[in-house]
């Protein structure tokens, strides 16, 4: 009973813990394998990569994962695209949009943050894709932290979303290359 009173607690202060507004004094990750899962400082470097580096092999084109999700879903994959938008508030995950059609992109374990000036970047991201159902709590938390609080307050029903659970994102071009 006292492990499941620990394990909840446990669950609860992380999911608390990406609304935070503290601000984090701890320097950002920037090699691959990083477990300390901190805020970015400063804009990604081309070629910088945060969680564990993806695969050198050739990535898919993220609108391919999108428009034909059913094929991928439950899958790894290796894909390429633009980030969308990113937490405003830690950079614990990002939207990727292709051909009307749009991916949230979370980070495995909470292991590792993006720059939360990222939008507009192009990306190569590994991780498992799936076709998921989420909850009215979690798309009001995921509008709160993109800073949209009249569109949270709306939230009444789930909705079915592509996800990705990255293990890694490597950021293909500089910063002002936008």
């Amino acid at each position: 009973m006292k492990h499941v009173q620990l394990a909840t607690l446990a669950a609860l202060t992380l999911l608390a813990s990406c609304t935070s507004t503290e601000v984090q004094a701890q320097s950002a990750p920037r090699a691959t394998d990083q477990v300390a899962a901190v805020t970015p400082a400063a804009p990604a470097r081309k070629g910088e990569v945060f969680g564990k580096a993806p695969a050198s092999a050739q990535p898919v084109a993220a609108a391919a994962v999108m428009t034909n999700a059913a094929n991928y879903d439950g899958k790894t994959v290796l894909l390429e695209g633009a980030v969308k938008e990113v937490c405003k508030v830690k950079g614990c995950w990002m939207t990727m949009a292709e051909s009307g059609q749009t991916m949230r992109v979370t980070f495995e374990n909470y292991a590792f943050f993006v720059p939360k000036d990222c939008a507009g970047r192009k990306v190569v991201v590994e991780g498992k894709f799936a076709v998921k159902e989420t909850s009215v709590a979690d798309l009001k938390h995921y509008l709160e932290d993109a800073g949209k609080h009249d569109e949270a307050a709306k939230v009444t029903e789930p909705k079915r979303e592509l996800t990705l659970v990255a293990t890694g994102v490597q950021f293909v071009e500089a910063a002002d290359a936008k």
